[in-house]
């Protein structure tokens, strides 16, 4: 009986001992060989730093701006054709249209929608669309056309371009201490909302703000929400209480105005 107690507590013992050697082995501090994006490692305040790592992502805020393509408002009341936005080079290729549309674009969804056929030059009832329009508003152009396939033959080829576009300001809002200093304070001031975030269940969000003429923030929303509610509420309140000083947009007579932004944050993609 002794013997096979003796026996068993030298097995126990060998055991125990490897398994500590394993242990002593991994580097817990190591990361991955690959990942979805860059991550940056926090330290907990409860534990030691051997002992847990917080992930958070630090490519999480990665623009801030307007939604689209921007053109200001002068360029778009100075509209006659198709070739205006995309310029003489590209227009130079197209040898015929055979559609030519102008949408608003509100709520992710193309409205108002005026149609013509046959040509690049918009039509009366568009360009008072166009001209209708507000600094901030969306809107899409949607042209089917063709082109030379290959010159020499003369063969065809269709394509289209579906530019979205922002109206803005002739001089845009600016933040005084950067756009880059904006997304450090957004990205750091967010990382407590962001500890153990699944980067599988993040989705790419939107949220909306509008730097006043009186160089204020007003009418911060979520455009699309990031699956944590946690994240949202905090990046509402950081926008809101943003640090530091705008400087307002202006029109083309030098006028303040009203002028919104987009920040996208989450997963790059949105």
């Amino acid at each position: 009986m002794k013997k096979q107690i003796l026996i068993f507590s030298t097995v126990l013992i060998a055991v125990s001992l490897t398994a500590i050697a394993l242990i002593n082995k991994i580097d817990f501090s190591s990361e991955p060989l690959e990942t979805s994006m860059n991550t940056e490692t926090i330290v907990s305040e409860e534990e030691p730093e051997d002992v847990q790592n917080v992930k958070v992502f630090s490519d999480f805020i990665y623009d801030i701006g307007s939604r689209f393509y921007t053109m200001t408002k002068s360029d778009i009341d100075n509209l006659r054709a198709f070739g205006d936005i995309i310029g003489e080079e590209h227009s130079n290729r197209i040898v015929s249209y055979d559609i030519l549309k102008v949408s608003l674009f509100e709520n992710d969804e193309a409205t108002n929608t005026i149609e013509i056929k046959n040509t690049d030059e918009f039509n009366p009832a568009q360009l008072e669309l166009l001209q209708s329009l507000g600094y901030s508003a969306n809107l899409l152009i949607w042209a089917e056309y063709q082109i030379y396939a290959n010159v020499t033959s003369g063969e065809l080829k269709e394509e289209h371009w579906t530019p979205y576009i922002t109206i803005v300001p002739e001089k845009q809002a600016e933040y005084t201490d950067g756009k880059e200093a904006l997304m450090t304070f957004l990205r750091e001031s967010s990382k407590e909302s962001r500890r153990d975030v699944d980067p599988n269940d993040f989705r790419p969000a939107k949220l909306y703000f509008t730097v006043t003429k009186n160089g204020t923030i007003e009418n911060v929303s979520l455009d699309r929400s990031s699956n944590f509610p946690e994240v949202d509420a905090k990046m509402i309140e950081l926008i809101s209480k943003t640090p530091g000083q705008w400087i307002p947009a202006e029109n083309s007579k030098g006028e303040k105005v009203d002028q919104e932004f987009v920040v996208s944050f989450g997963l790059l993609g949105c």
